[in-house]
């Protein structure tokens, strides 16, 4: 039981320190965006047409990759400065996945087989794209949780002589840039933790031969790669070479756990929870679920 519990305290370590990095990363990308970004700069430049936000959302990660453990901080300061949820929702989902060096991986993990990344890209693109259509009426504020997020700060107009700390915007300092990327990180960081800590028990506490049972049956195989994926939260950078590890499991399911593993795992639960409306977080959870479900029996279906 000891050797258990040492464990469990050692793969809860290893998770968070795993995804921490990316955790700041994005939370310190978020802050630079919320300070710099004039608000509704974006909005302005992304094009007018439903369609074309949700596709500068869905590719936008080819430019700005960045791991599942970062980007909800990163899309909270979009959605706060305006940006709309047709883009920045499809970002969110995307970006871990249809970025080069995800793309990469997952080509090496499966010996260049172009019809695994295709299902991957498929997985991640469908919800996304559906999900940033389903909210192209409400207004960013609304998808947060807490409300109208969007209203600015009293101002005294003293432009910053004033108030101690108030710093005007375009000149803020580097201690003030990287204190509010310690209180982002922290803020998130206890949701990451959580996440860790319940990845770690799954692992140390769950018999080994217990995956070998699903893979009797086609949906039972992908339904339990999916619970898997979900709760090991590994890095969308190195979860394919995971899944490919599962040589006893349908290609189906292989494929299943990674396209659901970048957008709904238990981190990024947390994480969603933390940050968006509970309506907003059920569906964030439900829609790439029953796609990736239903789209890894058709991949079954067709002969995968």
């Amino acid at each position: 039981m000891f050797e258990d519990l040492n464990m469990f305290a050692t793969m809860t370590t290893a998770v968070f320190l795993e995804a921490a990095p990316f955790l700041l990363l994005g939370s310190l990308l978020g802050v630079l965006f919320e300070t710099y970004m004039p608000a509704g700069r974006l909005e302005r430049l992304t094009p007018k047409s439903t369609l074309g936000r949700v596709l500068v959302g869905v590719f936008a990660g080819l430019l700005i990759p960045t791991c599942e453990c970062g980007v909800v901080s990163i899309v909270r300061k979009m959605l706060k400065k305006g940006v709309p949820p047709t883009t920045a929702i499809p970002y969110m989902m995307c970006a871990p996945v249809i970025n080069p060096v995800v793309l990469a991986s997952t080509y090496v993990a499966f010996q260049g087989d172009y019809a695994m990344l295709s299902w991957r890209i498929l997985m991640v693109l469908a919800p996304a794209v559906g999900l940033g259509l389903a909210l192209n009426r409400i207004p960013s504020q609304h998808l947060l949780k807490g409300g109208l997020l969007l209203q600015e700060e009293p101002s005294c107009g003293c432009g910053g002589a004033c108030c101690a700390g108030h710093e005007p915007e375009g000149r803020v300092g580097p201690i003030t840039i990287l204190a509010r990327t310690g209180a982002e990180f922290v803020e998130l960081g206890k949701y990451l933790a959580l996440g860790a800590m319940a990845s770690a028990a799954f692992k140390v506490f769950t018999p080994p031969a217990a995956m070998e049972w699903f893979a009797q049956s086609p949906w039972l195989a992908v339904a339990g790669m999916m619970g898997l994926a979900i709760v090991l939260s590994i890095c969308s950078e190195a979860d394919a070479f995971v899944a490919a590890s599962f040589s006893f499991m349908p290609r189906a399911a292989q494929a299943a756990f990674i396209g659901v593993g970048p957008m709904v795992d238990l981190k990024l639960i947390a994480m969603f929870s933390a940050v968006f409306h509970r309506r907003i977080t059920a569906a964030l959870v439900i829609v790439p679920t029953a796609t990736v479900f239903v789209l890894a029996m058709v991949m079954q279906g067709v002969g995968g």
